[in-house]
């Protein structure tokens, strides 16, 4: 039997993107006869449901003990391996491809962002989308040291996986990767059902961490403006993280606070049924690689109201776009949703995108892509 590691920042029962694709691609894998090892940072008490190993390190550990640890599981679970593949540039992938070098085994590491960017902009050192960023060299006065070890790491991986052009010119231009190593592959997005017609006071949903780069502060106090300009509509959002204190206390402090909800986490059951009930799905951050969210809402109907220079999968109506750097912009853009007409004509947009990218095609990419190796 062949064997393969996989290498996870998280899994089940975390959610978001990356955590949906590696529990897909190593169900995939071992239903195609692979013996399949997943490591993964978390903390998870209940049995594990998976026809494959699953194999724990928890985020209580500091930093140093829990990369170490990470490392121990992966070299481990890699004897007798023939491909680790990373899902994580960082904390999961530098650990994997150290356990691969050292071992002689195939190297793949699947990117979905970049965390140089995002944690000097969480931690509120810089504010600025991703493009910026690098365009003045910041990342290089920020994190040399990451920099070096993460451009070390892809220029040397077997193959590398990216799922836009966007990322794939991004990699080649500031980390020197080969552009004939790199995959592209696109994440899933597929038509679902059409969406509800019109209301008469339209919700605005966001669900993702609460976090200084998704910009929600500028979100919370445009959709202040509007609401007491159109007495009307609702501004929701889902999700938790640093900034959520934060956060409720500037809604607190508002006229429209009795129209702006936060909720926690939900599962993809409970979200989908949020997004069936708004008008407009927001993806608001710096820069929007290519946020799950904003597929699930396309795939159930909903328009979607996204920062330019984004990495999306796919290709947006330009007056969905915005200025995330401008809140005058997002306030033009969001007020559009306000009118009947132009809702009915976003709706037909959306029914009109190109949306038939299966699991099922992203699952065989994969798999190809590993048998390859």
């Amino acid at each position: 039997m062949l064997k393969i590691v996989i290498a996870a920042g998280i899994f089940y029962p975390d959610v978001g993107g990356p955590a949906i694709h590696t529990r897909k691609i190593a169900e995939a894998l071992a239903a195609d006869g692979w013996g399949v090892d997943v490591v993964a940072y978390g903390d998870y008490a209940q049995s594990e449901i998976f026809p494959f190993k699953v194999k724990r390190v928890s985020r209580s550990y500091p930093g140093p003990s829990r990369w170490l640890v990470y490392f121990l599981k992966i070299f481990i679970a890699a004897f007798g391996a023939r491909v680790i593949y990373a899902f994580d540039p960082s904390a999961a992938g530098l650990p994997a491809f150290l356990a691969a070098k050292i071992l002689r085994k195939r190297f793949v590491i699947r990117i979905g962002g970049d965390p140089i960017w995002e944690r000097v902009v969480e931690n509120g050192k810089r504010f600025l989308p991703l493009k910026e960023y690098y365009e003045k060299n910041y990342y290089f006065q920020d994190k040399p040291i990451l920099f070096k070890a993460i451009r070390w790491m892809v220029k040397r991986a077997d193959a590398v996986v990216v799922y836009s052009s966007f990322f794939k010119d991004f990699y080649c231009r500031y980390y020197g990767v080969n552009p004939e190593k790199i995959t592209i592959i696109v994440n899933p997005v597929t038509a679902i059902e059409k969406s509800a017609p019109w209301s008469d006071e339209p919700t605005f949903l966001f669900a993702g961490r609460f976090v200084a780069y998704k910009n929600l502060k500028i979100v919370i106090k445009v959709f202040d403006n509007l609401r007491q300009r159109f007495k009307k509509g609702r501004l929701k959002l889902i999700g938790k993280g640093p900034d959520e204190q934060e956060l409720r206390f500037l809604v607190a402090a508002l006229p429209s606070a009795g129209a702006i909800t936060m909720l926690p986490s939900l599962d993809q059951k409970e979200l989908f049924q949020e997004i069936r009930s708004a008008a407009v799905c927001l993806g608001p951050a710096l820069t929007e690689f290519n946020p799950n969210f904003i597929l699930e809402g396309l795939s159930l109907g909903k328009p979607a109201i996204l920062s330019e220079g984004n990495g999306l999968s796919v290709s947006l109506p330009k007056e969905w776009l915005f200025n995330p750097m401008s809140a005058e912009d997002l306030e033009k853009k969001m007020a559009q949703f306000f009118d009947k007409d132009f809702y009915s004509s976003a709706l037909q947009k959306v029914n009109a995108l190109p949306m038939n990218q299966t699991w099922e095609k992203v699952i065989k990419e994969h798999l190809r892509l590993v048998q390859n190796l």
